[in-house]
């Protein structure tokens, strides 16, 4: 019985050294800095921003309508009768359900913007990545805020050197 187990450690360590011999290089890379601090990330950003903006706007001026309807409502409801200040509230109501309403779509329309601007960069990124670990021989380069690790030496984090290859990518594609 001894033997048989000796034998089948034997084995498993005798076959387990060939894995651990291989040469692993790692790496980490911030995927946000990625995003925000490239030229595409940016360029997505400022489109996102420009398209908006109008929307936005149309979203302020519907909430400062709003308070000064409640400022003038509150100012009035001493004189008013109840008859006069229920239609009052009643249309101050509509207003902030029609407020409410027009956010949650102007969000919406923002969320799948923001997922149809941030797909080429996306795409981009794992090109640059895909391309960088393969030049650079790098076994594995993870997310540095995803990947669970709770500590990395900076010595192994490459966003710079990416941040600098997906720029150089972006203007070699915008030409």
């Amino acid at each position: 019985m001894r033997r048989i187990l000796l034998a089948v450690l034997v084995l498993v360590f005798a076959f387990q050294a060939p894995a651990f011999a291989a040469s692993q290089k790692i790496a980490v890379a911030s995927m946000g800095k990625l995003i925000k601090d490239s030229e595409v990330g940016q360029a997505a950003q400022k489109a996102m921003e420009k398209k908006f903006e109008s929307a936005k706007k149309k979203l302020e001026s519907k909430q400062k309508e709003l308070e000064t309807l409640k400022q003038s409502l509150q100012k009035q409801s001493l004189v008013l009768s109840l008859e006069a200040k229920q239609d009052k509230e009643l249309e101050f109501k509509r207003k902030v359900r029609d407020y409410q309403d027009l956010a949650q779509a102007t969000q919406r329309k923002m969320q799948l913007e923001e997922k149809k601007a941030g797909t080429p960069v996306l795409k981009l990124i794992q090109k640059v990545v895909d391309e960088y670990g393969k030049k650079n021989g790098y076994t594995a380069i993870y997310d540095k805020k995803t990947s669970g690790l709770l500590y990395v030496d900076e010595s192994i984090d490459v966003t710079n050197p990416l941040l600098l290859e997906m720029n150089r990518a972006y203007r070699a594609g915008k030409k």
